[in-house]
């Protein structure tokens, strides 16, 4: 399973999606994974490391809790993003909650799971927030913005 930028290869069963796969049962397989970021960071960083974890938002918990696991003196982590050059949001964002944990600083203990769902649902609302200043104090209003060229 695996991408070649971004597109499963031909021989490959599975892409790098983890919708395609959220139904396989992998349980008592082997499975030989191809990317063209995360994959490559784990090949060049396995003679560096005395322990190297392939990390994700959906194994954070338990990603810390193995790096942790030892009282380690370092903890490196690297987000891959686009072909291991360029950011992307998911990577980024995934290391910044991973050291969140490791610092011991909790996520949203109140958040509510479908909080999630509509933090997550891009474009829900087609407005912005416009905030003006009256008589000193910020005032945020609803504002419905023309629709330009290329929105879909």
């Amino acid at each position: 399973m695996g991408e070649v930028h971004g597109r499963a290869p031909d021989s490959f069963d599975f892409g790098n999606s983890p919708f395609e796969i959220s139904g396989v049962d992998f349980g008592g397989k082997r499975i030989i994974q191809r990317t063209s970021a995360g994959t490559q960071g784990i090949v060049a960083a396995g003679t560096r490391a005395a322990r190297l974890y392939a990390a994700s938002l959906v194994t954070a918990k338990a990603t810390v809790r193995a790096l942790l696991f030892g009282s380690p003196d370092q903890v490196c982590l690297v987000a891959m993003g686009e072909n291991g050059l360029k950011r992307t949001d998911e990577d980024e964002l995934c290391a910044i909650h991973l050291r969140k944990r490791l610092e011991s600083r909790p996520g949203d203990p109140d958040l509510h799971p479908e909080n999630v769902d509509i933090a997550l649902d891009m474009d829900r609302y087609d407005f912005a927030i416009r905030v003006e200043f009256e008589d000193g104090r910020p005032v945020a209003r609803m504002q419905r913005p023309a629709a330009t060229v290329g929105d879909n």
